[in-house]
C-alpha cells in the first residue's frame, strides 16, 4: 500500500514522506511511521512507550489515528505513528571523545533500567530465559545448517559456561536492541530512547554487552580503535555503576554474554540466507575468544 493511503488514517495524506529505515518512514517534520508484522512486538513496544512516558523518560508520543486508535493493520501489516523526537544518532563514537561519550552511554543505559525497574510490574513483560534461546533455537540453527565458521568445541565451551553464569546474573526488564541507532543526542545530552519492540526480562548486562559489540562492530581489524574499545568498555560499565552498582559475577560473565550474543547473530543470519553479516559475526565471536580475558579483566 502506498504510504499517503496509510497516512490518511492520520488525515495527513498530503504530508511528505521519506523512508529512513526499512520499516519507517519521516512523515513531514515532526512525525516517524512505523511499520511491521509481529502485533506482540507492537503492543510491547506501545506499552512501554506509556509507562517509560510516564516517568518523564524520553520517549515518541504516539499519535491517535482519526478514529482514535493506536495503530493501524492493512493486509497483515500494522502501522502506527509517534511524534518525532529532537537530536541525532551518534554515528562514530571514535571521532569524538569516545571516553566521555561511553561514560554517558552507560548512565543513560543504567536510567532506562532504573525506569524499567519501576514499570515491569505493572505491565506484561516477555521473561526470556537466554540460556535456553542459546540452547535451543541458535544451537539448532548450527546443527542444522552446519555451520563451519566457529569451532565445535568454541561453541561447546561457551555454552557450559553460559549454563554456569547465567543463573547467578540479576535479571530484569531490558531494551534488548539498545546501541548508538536507537538513542538521540543533542551536543552529547540524551533527547530521547526509540525501538521498545524486543524489550524483555533478560540479564540486565545484556544491554550493556549488546552495546559495547554495537560500537566495537567493524572495527576488530584496526588495532588502534580496538585498544580503544577495551577503554570504552571500562567507562561504559563505570557509567552504568553510578546507577546500579554490578556484581562480581556480572563483571565475569561479560565475555560469555557477548560470545553468546555473537553467536545468535551468527545462527540469526544464517537463518536470514544474509552470508557477509553472518560470517561477519563469526569473526567478532573469534576476535572476542582470543580476547576474552582482557573483557573479563573489567571487574
Amino acid at each position: 500500500m502506498e504510504i499517503n493511503q496509510v497516512l490518511s488514517y492520520w488525515d495527513m495524506s498530503q504530508e511528505t514522506s521519506k523512508q529512513i529505515y526499512p520499516s519507517a518512514w519521516q512523515v513531514g517534520e515532526c512525525y516517524i511511521l512505523k511499520t511491521g508484522s509481529d502485533i506482540n512486538a507492537l503492543n510491547n513496544n506501545l506499552t512501554l512507550i506509556r509507562a517509560l512516558s510516564r516517568q518523564n523518560i524520553p520517549v515518541a508520543g504516539i499519535v491517535k489515528t482519526v478514529n482514535g486508535a493506536d495503530y493501524v493493520s492493512i493486509d497483515n501489516q500494522y502501522y502506527f505513528l509517534s511524534k518525532r523526537l529532537s537530536g541525532e544518532h551518534i554515528s562514530d563514537i571514535y571521532s569524538g571523545n569516545y571516553l566521555k561519550l561511553s561514560y554517558t552511554f552507560g548512565k543513560v543505559i543504567g536510567r532506562l533500567h532504573r525506569a524499567f525497574l519501576k514499570c515491569q510490574g505493572r505491565i506484561y513483560c516477555h521473561d526470556n530465559n537466554y540460556y535456553e534461546e542459546i540452547t535451543g533455537w541458535v544451537w539448532d540453527t548450527f546443527q542444522n545448517k552446519n555451520i563451519q565458521s566457529i569451532p565445535q568445541e568454541l561453541l561447546t565451551e561457551t555454552i557450559t559456561a553460559l549454563k554456569e553464569v547465567y543463573p547467578k546474573l540479576t535479571r530484569q526488564l531490558i531494551h534488548r536492541d539498545i546501541h548508538p541507532g536507537n538513542m538521540l543526542f543533542c551536543r552529547n545530552k540524551l533527547t530521547g530512547y526509540i525501538d521498545f519492540d524486543l524489550s524483555q526480562i533478560n540479564a540486565r548486562i545484556f544491554d550493556l554487552c549488546y552495546m559495547a559489540l554495537s560500537l566495537l562492530k567493524g572495527h576488530i581489524y584496526d588495532s588502534d580503535k580496538t585498544a580503544k574499545w577495551f577503554e570504552i568498555l571500562k567507562r561504559l560499565a563505570e557509567g552504568y555503576e553510578t546507577i546500579h552498582p554490578l556484581t562480581e559475577e556480572e563483571k565475569n560473565a561479560f565475555p560469555v554474554i557477548m560470545l553468546s550474543i555473537e553467536m545468535l547473530f551468527v545462527a540469526y543470519y544464517t537463518n536470514q540466507n544474509k552470508a557477509e553479516p553472518a560470517a561477519e559475526a563469526a569473526a567478532m565471536f573469534m576476535w572476542l575468544w582470543e580476547n576474552r580475558e582482557r573483557v573479563r579483566l573489567l571487574s
